[in-house]
């Protein structure tokens, strides 16, 4: 014998007359969240910002070309030569030594002619060349 089922049986659910919504028809090529545009009220308020937020004019002036200021990606050696250059774009003679200093650390580092140092540590081979610790 089956046992005793302890949910109560379905009751019929009431069906309400109502209208279907209305159907919504789209048109090729037509944005269907469009709206219109307030040109005027959104030029007006975006002076106004400007005035608050800004220097205090309205002005609207179009934004410079940065792509003039990017020099490109470089190469290593490029960098380098970059990066010992004097501040005034006069280039340091390739033809000096560098100095090299012996840290604790057990690398050797380069002394550039400003007194600074490359930061990048290298390992003294056997020949007296430093390479690049990596």
């Amino acid at each position: 014998m089956a046992p005793i089922w302890p949910f109560k049986k379905k009751t019929e659910v009431a069906v309400l007359d109502e209208e279907p919504p209305a159907t919504i028809v789209y048109k090729k090529g037509e944005d269907p969240n469009a709206r219109e545009t307030k040109q005027g009220v959104d030029a007006e308020a975006y002076k106004d910002a400007l005035a608050l937020f800004g220097d205090g004019s309205s002005t609207v002036e179009a934004a410079s070309d940065q792509s003039v200021l990017y020099d490109g990606v470089t190469s290593p050696t490029q960098q380098l030569e970059q990066k010992s250059s004097a501040p005034n774009g006069v280039k340091v003679n390739p033809s000096e030594k560098p100095e090299w200093v012996h840290h604790t650390d057990g690398y050797h580092y380069k002394k550039l002619s400003d007194g600074s140092f490359e930061a990048t540590p290298h390992v003294k081979q056997g020949d007296g060349t430093y390479v690049p610790y990596s």
